[in-house]
């Protein structure tokens, strides 16, 4: 893992794009080249999303604003932090910089005046434990000739790498620069950013699934003086031993038999009382 100067962001960047004096020289050179990239309808640069130990394509342009052919184009890459280049091609010279990823790359075929054209196949990636890619790949073109003049890629990779490892050459196929629709702005430059964005998603805490099946809550039985009367068959009447209680309207009847006797007790026990005191 590259070493990681997070404290610098934005303004390593730039630092970045204006540390090549020699090579800055050919921003006077024609032709005079417009670095391209995707853009939304409101005009503004794509931001591509990436996911740690995710590779991705970019788009990265170029489109040729002079007045002649040029013949052949060179592009530098720079890549930040935890987002990388791939060593895929066999014309690109790769090299590092403490936490940056670079790579020359030369195109020979001639590129005309006007129309737009983009690196293909061309990819980045993010670390597995990626925490900060910068946001930004920024690149810049230039004329074949010119770098062919001033030493090629190899002098200039050789020029850039400040780290232990020498500039490699990838081990794939060719980078190819294709034709392909891209938008122009009215002001461009030969310097170039396109946009990436690290996608880190929310953790949540695990679930536990519970240990023991959930089971019915027991039912509850009534006990003592709580506990509902049980219903009995009322008695037939018949057999030995008597029968349970009388209830229901035979009770009643029982109970209004019951008390015309006791007043008939009563009267009775009275006029007793009354003829034997008149004897008296």
């Amino acid at each position: 893992m590259k070493t990681i100067l997070r404290a610098l962001g934005a303004a390593f960047v730039t630092a970045g794009v204006l540390a090549v004096p020699s090579v800055a020289l050919a921003a006077e050179d024609v032709p005079l080249f417009g670095a391209l990239t995707e853009r939304d309808a409101n005009g503004r640069s794509v931001t591509y999303p990436i996911h740690r130990g995710e590779t991705i394509p970019v788009v990265l342009g170029v489109t040729n604003r002079g007045t002649a052919p040029s013949a052949g184009v060179v592009v530098n890459i720079r890549t930040f932090n935890d987002l990388n280049l791939p060593k895929s091609f066999t014309n690109c010279l790769y090299y590092t910089d403490s936490n940056l990823d670079g790579a020359w790359c030369e195109f020979e075929p001639e590129l005309p005046v006007g129309g737009t054209y983009a690196l293909s196949p061309f990819e980045v990636s993010a670390e597995d434990d990626a925490e900060d890619i910068s946001g930004s790949i920024v690149f810049q073109w230039f004329p074949k000739d010119w770098a062919d003049e001033n030493g090629g890629i190899k002098k200039f990779a050789e020029r850039d790498s400040r780290g232990d490892q020498a500039p490699v050459a990838g081990t794939g196929a060719k980078l190819a620069l294709e034709p392909r629709e891209l938008p122009v702005p009215a002001q461009t430059e030969r310097v170039g950013f396109a946009f990436v964005k690290l996608v880190i998603p929310a953790t949540t805490p695990p679930t536990t699934a519970p240990t023991t099946a959930p089971t019915s809550a027991p039912t509850a039985t009534p006990t003592g003086t709580d506990a509902a009367p049980a219903t009995t068959p009322p008695a037939d009447g018949g057999g030995s031993g008597g029968g349970l209680p009388v209830t229901g309207i035979n009770a009643v009847a029982i109970a209004g038999v019951g008390g015309l006797l006791l007043v008939a007790g009563v009267v009775a026990f009275l006029v007793t009382r009354r003829r034997n005191k008149f004897t008296a």
